[in-house]
């Protein structure tokens, strides 16, 4: 019988670079998005990155992950013959009463763990998620409150404590002057591709785009939580931890991260089937056995997940 397993788990990050995560441009300055937050009898925002972003950059890993695999770490590239489900799996698909995916639900979720997992829309049905993410919120004097129960897994030797946790405005900052080049001016694009002739009245000339991003300051600590909203069987529970394990090796948060933004320090509390206390553990061993066991599942039932993908490898192979 296959056992179902709960997750939850509540990560901790200490800020080594600063965090961009940007919601709108006013102006020349991208502003970070923020939350609301009641604390005591005010009403404030304080900058957060929203669960959605995380839970995009895990899909992503997850996706990675499983098509390193699938194509032998690139030597047989894979090729889709059905571009809405790669964008299934890459960024959980769009609801359009035009697709015709929706037929291919069932076939494909019972491929892939990560479909189950991270859950997808096919054409003008959504299959749910099974895991949960909360927004990834900062220790701040407003946000005291609502963090209380977050950051118990976490002792004095990881966090700083309530007492000396900074204003919210304290943590934001704006970086720059930070430029975009013009790409109609880049001879090198223009190897390949001509913008054509300026509309009449129109001068060619550059562009100055110099512009600044509101920032979350290197040094703050951030909190949020992991859990599943339904049990995972043993190869999605595999799936989960060999993406989180990927990231957990240079974990990053925000965008630009290319540039040296979102570097953290990431640090993990909580239970699966025994206690999980990273860095200091290793996964316990049910979690490290059921990685094991989804690395298998992909190697020896590649050939049926690519033709529920509906995709081939390239490379004069696809066995």
């Amino acid at each position: 019988m296959n056992t179902l397993t709960e997750v939850q788990l509540t990560l901790a990050y200490l800020a080594e670079q600063p965090i961009i995560h940007t919601e709108e441009t006013i102006g020349n300055i991208s502003k970070i998005k923020k939350m609301r937050v009641i604390n005591g009898a005010q009403v404030g925002q304080v900058a957060a990155l929203s669960g959605n972003s995380f839970r995009g950059q895990l899909r992503d890993i997850l996706a990675d992950r499983m098509f390193s695999v699938l194509s032998d770490n690139g030597q047989h590239p894979i090729t889709f013959n059905n571009n809405e489900i790669y964008g299934a799996i890459y960024s959980g698909g769009a609801l359009r009463e035009e697709s015709r995916l929706a037929g291919t639900m069932q076939g494909l979720a019972n491929a892939l763990p990560m479909i189950r997992l991270m859950g997808a829309a096919f054409g003008n049905i959504m299959l749910p998620s099974k895991l949960a993410v909360t927004h990834v919120t900062p220790c701040a004097q407003e946000t005291r409150e609502i963090l209380d129960a977050v950051k118990e897994p976490f002792g004095a030797d990881v966090l700083p404590p309530t007492s000396a946790w900074p204003k919210a405005r304290d943590l934001v900052f704006n970086d720059g002057p930070l430029t975009r080049k013009d790409d109609r001016r880049d001879p090198a694009r223009r190897r390949f591709a001509s913008p054509g002739t300026p509309p009449e009245g129109e001068n060619e000339q550059a562009q100055q785009m110099i512009y600044y991003v509101e920032c979350i300051a290197a040094g703050t600590w951030l909190l949020h939580q992991l859990y599943t909203k339904y049990p995972l069987d043993e190869l999605e529970l595999g799936c989960l931890f060999d993406g989180l394990g990927a990231w957990l090796a240079a974990p990053t948060l925000g965008g630009r991260s290319a540039a040296g933004y979102g570097q953290v320090r990431a640090y993990v509390r909580g239970k699966v089937v025994s206690e999980i206390k990273r860095p200091e553990n290793d996964w316990p061993p049910e979690v490290i056995q059921a990685i094991a066991k989804y690395q298998e599942y992909l190697q020896d039932k590649r050939n049926e997940l690519l033709g529920a993908m509906q995709a081939t490898a390239g490379g004069g192979s696809d066995g």
